[in-house]
């Protein structure tokens, strides 16, 4: 039986082992982009909706944080009163939404 190194395996050998022969080095070359060396990213609407609304997010809310100072001095007062049917109400629709998003 005689090998005569050609064909499809011979090709996947050369390929997977880093092994080019001239001639396919040299119709590579002619086949390379004008714009070779030159990355280009593309970000999708969807992808710069969600970066437009983490922005969002991470902004400072004034009203949030005044809220949350008095419920932190109601905490330390000692009169800060917790309706169980309002925190039930809240874990549910804060479930319900992370279900949807």
């Amino acid at each position: 039986m005689q090998i005569s190194g050609h064909g499809k395996v011979d090709h996947l050998a050369k390929v997977l082992l880093g092994v080019h022969e001239a001639e396919s080095s040299s119709a590579r070359q002619a086949a390379v982009p004008t714009h070779a060396g030159k990355d280009e990213v593309r970000i999708s609407a969807q992808a710069k909706e969600l970066q437009r609304i983490r922005e969002l997010a991470s902004q400072p809310d004034p009203e949030r944080a005044e809220r949350v100072e008095r419920i932190r001095q109601s905490i330390d007062s000692g009169t800060y009163d917790v309706s169980g049917q309002k925190v039930g109400d809240a874990i549910l629709k804060q479930v319900l939404t992370d279900a949807v998003l």
